[in-house]
């Protein structure tokens, strides 16, 4: 063999010693899972940002209701006062707070979607860190053998041209190996986060929109300004049922606080009821004494909803008086249920959830209360 061939493949093995130490799949790997950890930490970010966006979401909701709420008590007021132009501008923004809170319930929902949807990523990927972990000190075993082996080879590789070639053939042969299983222990692009983003509605689309919802907005805040003078129309005393989602809720006005609680019974019979024809069989009091005025709107409406469960008799006439102890009496003229012409669903309960009894600034009372049906 000639010096020059000699001195090429001392050359080449060198060379190929050199690239090694310059590419140590032990420091890939250790890069990569360095790589692993950081993505993590990035969904980990990413989750607790949208956590944050949904609890505003929330407090936003909370905030809208409550505001919402009273500009409807001012509006009722304003529309007893004369005013009715104070009454729909007290409507136009109590519609338009409640369709911001239509929208914000839609974003929340969005949000807790992609909420759990990064928590699922998150703790996949944890699971992938943790396989890594283990994986990559098996890899850097393997490769220190590997290097082992050729630096053996460098030392056998002035014996002989076929004993050379082999053994830089099976360090290569080892190279590949440790690079490949670096590479599939890679992270799994598939849960990095983001992705092509949603179409954008175009702009004609949201003025589109924009008018649709004005429209509506105006005809929630007419529809609500005629039942406000409906009802104030219909004298001292009254009552009326009002559709509310899959229940329905009652709502009773009155001079006194024990009148606009006789109507709300009046109410909640007439939502399921015709009795005008029923003669009762007999009169039953019960006297009730309650830390507030809604809690005592609940325990009158529930002994009537207990009668109708326990006993099967429905109310005919209502009364309610006051006692010195600040409690009152309910007195009723109770018949047989089947007598009764029943045209809707008999009330199982009543909901503690937006509850209201209360006078107004004239003195006037009123009082609303969701029913189970």
């Amino acid at each position: 063999m000639s010096i020059a061939r000699r001195i090429a493949e001392l050359y080449e093995v060198k060379m190929n010693a050199v690239l090694d130490r310059a590419a140590d799949p032990r420091e890939m790997v250790d890069y990569s899972y360095v790589q692993l950890q950081e993505l993590l930490a990035e969904v980990r970010r990413g989750a607790e940002k949208i956590t944050a966006a949904r609890r505003r979401a929330e407090l936003r909701i909370s905030d809208l209701q409550q505001a919402a709420d009273r500009l409807g008590g001012q509006a009722e007021q304003a529309v007893q006062a004369g005013q009715d132009d104070l009454a729909r501008q007290a409507l136009v923004r109590r519609a338009a707070m409640l369709a911001e809170v239509s929208r914000l319930r839609e974003q929340q929902a969005t949000l807790r979607a992609e909420e759990e949807k990064m928590t699922a990523a998150g703790r996949r990927l944890q699971e992938k860190v943790d396989e890594f972990s283990v994986q990559k000190e098996a890899i850097k075993a393997a490769y220190t053998v590997a290097q082992a082996r050729a630096g053996i080879a460098e030392v056998f590789a002035g014996i002989s041209t076929d004993v050379a070639d082999a053994d830089v053939a099976a360090h290569r042969a080892a190279d590949e190996e440790a690079g490949l299983q670096a590479r599939t222990a890679g992270p799994d692009e598939r849960l990095r986060p983001g992705a092509p983003g949603d179409a954008v509605p175009s702009l004609s689309d949201e003025q589109l929109q924009s008018q649709l919802d004005q429209i509506s907005i105006r005809a929630e805040v007419e529809e609500e300004l005629a039942r406000l003078r409906e009802r104030l129309t219909q004298g001292d005393e009254g009552h009326r049922t009002v559709p509310h989602t899959a229940d329905l809720r009652v709502e009773a006005w009155g001079p006194t606080r024990e009148a606009c609680l006789a109507e709300a019974v009046r109410g909640l019979v007439d939502s399921f009821a015709v009795v005008a024809a029923v003669r009762p069989r007999h009169t039953a009091e019960r006297r009730f004494i309650a830390g507030s005025d809604e809690d005592l709107l609940v325990a009158v409406v529930g002994e009537v909803i207990y009668r109708l469960d326990a006993d099967g008799e429905i109310p005919v006439t209502a009364a309610v008086r006051l006692v010195p102890d600040g409690g009152v009496v309910l007195t009723l003229a109770l018949a047989d249920v089947n007598e009764a012409e029943i045209t809707g669903a008999v009330p199982k309960g009543a909901s503690l959830h937006d509850l209201r009894c209360t006078p107004d600034a004239t003195g006037r009372w009123s009082c609303g209360i969701t029913i189970d049906v």
